[in-house]
């Protein structure tokens, strides 16, 4: 079979397979994971968060954390308490430092993760402020007979074009949110 074109009848869509030659991109992040994991495996009894576990974490870890210096200071000052032998204060200790070492740490982590997410979602909005674009210089084009490829494009695009259920939910701008202008229309100016 020929793949000869028609007028008016627009190609056949492409299939998205995965591509068989890594891009620019899964090459950047591939470095970024394998750099990640590499910093990950220098933190001492990292502990992934894990159901088994997690009720135990959350009973506990609201007490301040001067609770463990001074329970230090307590077993190193008394000889009954440190008799119980229910406090081991150099775990302890060692537990402590490893907080104020890494406070910085987890800040510049969730840091990281605002803004990588912010770059991801500020990369798709600029492809999808160009999509829409496209999408109305393909829909006036499409008016023309002679651009019946160009209105055939136009559907697809429309059949794609939607919104995320999260986004709007039954056609509602989020509480505080300002919709986004439709490309199709002229702005409003005041």
């Amino acid at each position: 079979m020929t793949n000869i074109p028609v007028p008016g009848v627009p190609a056949p869509p492409v299939a998205s397979e995965p591509p068989s030659v890594p891009t620019g991109s899964d090459q950047v992040a591939a470095q970024f994971i394998a750099a990640l994991n590499t910093a990950i495996a220098l933190i001492p009894a990292f502990e992934p968060k894990h159901p088994e576990t997690l009720k135990f974490v959350k009973r506990y870890v609201s007490f301040g954390d001067e609770l463990i210096a001074s329970a230090i200071s307590a077993v190193e000052n008394n000889a009954e308490l440190a008799a119980t032998k229910k406090f081991d204060v150099e775990k302890a200790r060692a537990t402590y430092q490893f907080m104020i070492a890494f406070r910085p740490a987890i800040d510049i982590v969730d840091t990281l993760d605002t803004n990588l997410k912010f770059t991801w979602q500020a990369r798709k909005a600029e492809a999808i402020a160009d999509a829409l674009r496209l999408f109305a210089a393909a829909k006036g084009l499409g008016h023309d007979p002679a651009s019946a490829d160009v209105a055939a494009h136009a559907e697809i695009m429309k059949r794609d074009l939607k919104r995320s259920r999260k986004a709007t939910k039954a056609g509602k701008t989020p509480a505080g949110k300002t919709p986004a202008p439709d490309p199709t229309k002229p702005p409003v100016t005041q």
